[in-house]
Order: C-alpha cells, then structure tokens, then sequence
C-alpha cells in the first residue's frame, strides 16, 4: 500500500488542521479528521505509515512575499502572502513541522486548496473526486472547511505521486502544486 495525506495547517495548534488520509493504490479516502498539536499531526502522519503530504501552507523558512505568489496571483490563483498577519505563524509551524516529517523520510510539498480546485475545472470537491475516480465514504456536507481543503491536498498528493493530474505554479523561490485540468 502508498498512503499519501492532505494537511490544511492551521496557523495555532488550538485551531483545526484539516487532516486527509488517501491510499493511492485503492483510490479511497480512508480518514478525514482535525489535528491540533504538532506531535498529534507527526505521530497521525507516523502512524498511518504516510509517504508524502502536500501542506496547505507556505514551505520557507522566513515569511516573505515569493516570486512564486506573486505568479500564482497574476494567474489568477488567490493565494496570501506569507508576510500578511497570521500567515506569518502559519508559514513558520509550516517550516518546522515540515522540517520533522523530511527527518521521517515523509515527503512534504506545498499546494493551496482553493487555486488546485480551480485549476481542475471542476467547481466543487465532490465533482473533483468523480472526475479523479476517488471515493470518499463520508458525506462532504458534515465536515468542515479545513477538512475538505485537507481532501483536495490528499488529491494533489495522489496527482503527484501518479502523475496523472498534477501541475505547478513554479518560480525559482519556490513551487505550490496544483492540479491540471481533467478532461471529462
């Protein structure tokens, strides 16, 4: 089995990090949850035996304003820049957390939720997992916001690792990864 997650940080561990659990050879979502703390994010990630996570959230070391952001927003993409107020603390427990999972070999890539589900073509995350041919048991409706950007990072990081659907915004500051548009 390739398990591979989806990770919707929050900027405080008081908060709900939508968490997606996605095993890549069944095509199934087999767990959507919230996370807080950082050692309840790692050992979840360490225990579901996780290849690959694709973070909602900046991957650099210092907040700053990318080049990378600046090509997603010219796109189109609304992603937020590091620097503006609690993206500041998110993009640090980004850096650190995904710092601990790299000393995991866990693979750790960076995607915006909203910007991959535009990108697809398909303007809700039901229609992405038709198109996809993902099955999730649970019905969308009951869960929360972070938990269904926590599902559509589970679906970049199945696009990565299959290579079947993945795209980026790419600037050599860094990479956010996205989804291509499916045909139907």
């Amino acid at each position: 089995m390739f398990f591979v997650a989806g990770l919707d940080l929050a900027a405080s561990p008081k908060r709900c990090s939508g968490y997606a659990l996605l095993d890549v050879v069944s095509r199934k979502i087999l767990k959507v949850t919230c996370l807080y703390d950082d050692d309840e994010i790692l050992s979840t990630i360490r225990d579901d035996r996780v290849e690959l996570v694709a973070i909602d959230a900046p991957l650099i070391e210092e907040p700053s304003y990318r080049r990378v952001d600046r090509t997603a927003r010219s796109l189109g993409y609304p992603v937020l820049p590091p620097t503006l107020g609690p993206m500041r603390s998110l993009t640090k427990r980004a850096w650190a957390l995904s710092s601990k999972l790299a000393n995991m070999n866990v693979i750790v890539i960076e995607t915006h939720p909203r910007s991959a589900l535009l990108s697809s073509g398909y303007p809700r995350v039901e229609t992405l997992l038709e198109g996809t041919r993902l099955s999730i048991n649970l019905n969308i409706k009951d869960l929360c916001k972070d938990e269904v950007d926590a599902i559509i990072s589970a679906v970049v990081a199945y696009c990565y690792v299959t290579k079947l659907c993945i795209d980026e915004i790419k600037a050599e500051d860094g990479i956010i990864y996205i989804i291509k548009k499916i045909a139907s």
